[in-house]
């Protein structure tokens, strides 16, 4: 009799998590990190280099390299005539609440923590006459999880085992153009194409009567959007710029399987589903001010606008759209540059010193979660070759969760 009714818990469980998911949805709601949730921050939109990060994440007046054409195409035309870059950065960011983790079925104590490290962009940009072109390929967004800890022991013996594993990135192709119109003012576009995966894996195992129930999912991606904006002279000091991004789906063709597997009780259930989802991307638009005191001493501002009110989710081909109760939301970052000059052996050379701030509310409507960052950085100009590194380190306020977040990102650019 006790074999009997410790079987029938899981296998009734297994039931429920197949065929009744609404039950458990209530518990799902996890704002900050729901499956298909950026890391660190859902405000994704192109990638800060080391100087733009160090700068309070500003990107749309000030052209430092290549990453310009992700953000503010109209930028290349500022650019050497033939420019080179590379990025790579290390991002870092604390859990609370994520998948099965503090919503439900696992409890921990604590936050979890986890850092990735990512060479997240090449590129390269071409001037002829008054066109420029660039070419890049980018690593835009991370979907990895921290693993839980699920070992649970009763009498100094392993009951019961969880292993919850979620990986994924986006990543992107960029064809960028731009033009200088007339003098002061210059437009660009930029023609992407996204591509990437999502899986999510999670295993529950009673080691003593060798139960194992596994549910793994997976989602490949691809879409396609336009990214553009102008630059504006207003006058030798004040630059004004105006960017934009279309929405976009992100389509998906998915996978999943359940499995309940008993070798003592000769029981092997699995259910298997396949289909089509969708992620309804926002539109992005932006405006960017920047103002150069001296030839030494520059400063700059980015507003940026996320349509997040739009976002919804069809999932395994589900007719009804899924919700996830965003708002609209707007992120501000605001950054000043020091440029010391110098000179290595007859070449001269720059020392920028760079700081920042930045305001990234976060899109749930509960909680009401927002990031504020510091932000500093340093380098070298040195003739045709850019060296620069630049870190953002910040606290979540208004989860209840105090969580951190921290990005280090280091450039490296070649101009002719």
């Amino acid at each position: 009799m006790k074999n009997r009714r410790f079987w029938f818990f899981p296998i009734f469980l297994f039931w429920i998590i197949a065929f009744l998911p609404n039950i458990l949805r209530p518990q799902m709601i996890l704002g900050q990190y729901e499956d298909e949730a950026p890391f660190r921050t859902w405000n994704t939109f192109g990638i800060p280099s080391a100087p733009s990060l160090a700068m309070g994440e500003t990107q749309f007046t000030l052209a430092y390299d290549c990453l310009v054409s992700l953000s503010n195409p109209a930028l290349l035309t500022t650019l050497p005539k033939i420019t080179f870059t590379l990025n790579s950065s290390i991002d870092t960011a604390s859990f609370y609440r994520y998948s099965i983790v503090n919503t439900g079925p696992l409890q921990i104590d604590g936050k979890s923590s986890l850092s990735l490290l990512a060479f997240n962009f090449a590129g390269a940009s071409v001037r002829v006459k008054n066109w420029t072109f660039a070419l890049s390929i980018a690593l835009t967004e991370n979907y990895f999880r921290p693993h839980p800890d699920g070992d649970f022991y009763y009498g100094g013996r392993l009951y019961y085992s969880l292993d919850l594993d979620q990986e994924g990135n986006l990543q992107n192709t960029n064809f960028s153009i731009a033009r200088k119109v007339f003098r002061g003012l210059s437009v660009g576009l930029g023609l992407n194409y996204t591509w990437g995966n999502l899986q999510k894996n999670i295993e529950e195992r009673w080691t003593i009567s060798n139960i194992t129930i596994t549910d793994n999912k997976s989602h490949t991606f691809q879409g396609f959007y336009l990214n553009g904006g102008l630059l504006l002279d207003l006058t030798k000091d004040i630059k004004i710029a105006l960017i934009f991004r279309t929405p976009y789906v992100k389509k998906s063709e998915s996978e999943g399987l359940l499995r309940f597997n008993s070798p003592n009780g000769d029981t092997d259930i699995k259910i298997e589903a396949s289909g089509n989802s969708e992620y309804k991307q926002p539109f992005v638009a932006g405006l960017g001010v920047s103002y150069k005191f001296s030839s030494k001493l520059r400063v700059a501002s980015d507003f940026t606008f996320y349509n997040w009110s739009k976002y919804g989710i069809t999932y395994f081909d589900d007719e009804d759209e899924i919700k996830r109760n965003f708002k609209d939301i707007f992120k501000i970052g605001l950054g000043f540059e020091y440029i010391s000059p110098i000179r290595i052996f007859g070449i001269k050379a720059g020392i920028p010193l760079r700081a920042g701030l930045s305001y990234d509310p976060q899109p749930m409507e509960v909680p009401n979660s927002s990031y504020f960052y510091f932000s500093f950085g340093t380098g070298l100009q040195w003739g045709k070759f850019l060296l620069d590194a630049g870190m953002l380190i910040g606290k979540e306020k208004g989860s209840g969760n105090s969580l951190s977040a921290q990005k280090i990102a280091l450039s490296m650019s070649f101009r002719l």
